[in-house]
């Protein structure tokens, strides 16, 4: 079995679809033993398995590799894939190459960030999205969803349903922390202290905005005295706004972190009062799973993904200032004792489905 793999997202440093996308190809290597897998990038970029079966293929040309990662997919990646005969090709994120007519597509829809929030994207890379997610949905031979709410909105906009859900999981370094590691993180990270905490791109949908004024609001109402607002994610697109926010009325009261390693990350959840996600749209809520694992209470906006990912623990609100100050108020006032691990989705369960679909 000869396996292709859209690698775009694996060039970036690993939170997100890049994690879902490296976590599920350690679970497939494991799961498929005999087979030879084949990773598509414009660039090289460090594969999930040091091995043989594990080949990078990269462009060999300097005007390939300067396209655009959505066009240079849609215009190069095909031409690549013929050379390695391939049995599948799984299009991790969204889209899919041109491919001869024998080769089975697999096809991973995480979002429909596009018709929700346009607002994220550069106009171009919208036009392009636009112009290819529902042909692309409707010509993969199989179609794999990361929430069942996900599946649902797709049925509602592209007329079809994913075949089978492989959530996203976490692995198990997310885990109730010793108090020795949380306060080794917080000399770290200069953190004095309680704090609320969240984990997010600087990009419109995740609501940062909203969360720092209410936050803000909070501290100038006499509320939270001691706490911080501490953020944790990188730059992303249109971040101006929140950066001017952050610098004029809440430098006092926030501490960015921008990217965070893994191995900081759940002494970071794990010493926060509470951990809040007031996204307007996700395709299912990967740091809600992190936080529940690390036994943080946690607040989050109220849509059916994120339910999914929150779980009967969260506190589900509006992603209104008003809303987020009264779910950080219960969340600090209301402890949770950490969940156990048999009710959170785990890597090999999903590789389990993956390697059944791609090698029935």
């Amino acid at each position: 079995m000869r396996i292709g793999i859209d690698g775009r997202e694996l060039a970036s440093e690993r939170r997100g679809i890049g994690r879902y996308i490296f976590e599920l190809s350690r679970e497939l290597d494991l799961h498929l033993p005999e087979a030879e897998f084949f990773v598509y990038n414009r660039a090289p970029v460090s594969l999930p398995i040091e091995s043989s079966r594990w080949v990078m293929r990269a462009d060999p040309s300097r005007l390939g590799r300067r396209l655009s990662p959505l066009l240079w997919y849609k215009v190069r990646a095909g031409l690549i894939c013929r050379r390695d005969d391939l049995d599948v090709f799984w299009g991790t994120s969204a889209f899919l190459p041109g491919l001869p007519a024998n080769v089975r597509t697999v096809l991973t829809v995480h979002d429909l960030c596009h018709v929700f929030t346009p607002e994220t994207f550069h106009p171009l890379h919208l036009m392009g999205v636009r112009l290819f997610f529902a042909r692309d949905v409707r010509r993969a031979d199989t179609v794999l969803a990361v929430s069942q709410s996900t599946s649902d909105r797709l049925y509602e906009r592209v007329g079809r349903r994913a075949d089978a859900i492989v959530s996203p999981a976490v692995r198990e370094t997310f885990a109730p922390q010793l108090e020795k590691a949380i306060e080794a993180c917080r000399n770290h990270y200069q953190l004095v202290g309680p704090y609320v905490l969240t984990v997010a791109a600087w990009e419109p949908r995740k609501n940062l905005e909203r969360l720092v004024r209410a936050f803000v609001k909070m501290k100038e109402r006499g509320l939270l005295i001691d706490h911080k607002l501490v953020l944790v994610g990188k730059k992303g697109s249109r971040f101006k706004g929140l950066v001017e926010l952050l610098e004029r009325d809440a430098r006092r009261h926030t501490q960015p972190l921008g990217y965070v390693a893994d191995e900081h990350l759940s002494a970071l959840y794990a010493g926060a009062d509470c951990f809040v996600l007031p996204s307007a749209y996700e395709g299912f809520g990967v740091p809600l799973l992190e936080a529940r694992a690390c036994g943080t209470r946690v607040v989050t906006s109220d849509t059916p993904e994120l339910r999914e990912a929150g779980g009967p623990d969260a506190i589900y609100i509006q992603p209104t200032e008003e809303g987020i100050q009264a779910g950080i108020l219960t969340a600090i006032s209301e402890p949770l004792s950490p969940p156990t691990r048999s009710v959170l989705p785990t890597w090999e369960e999903g590789g389990r489905v993956l390697s059944r679909i791609l090698c029935p």
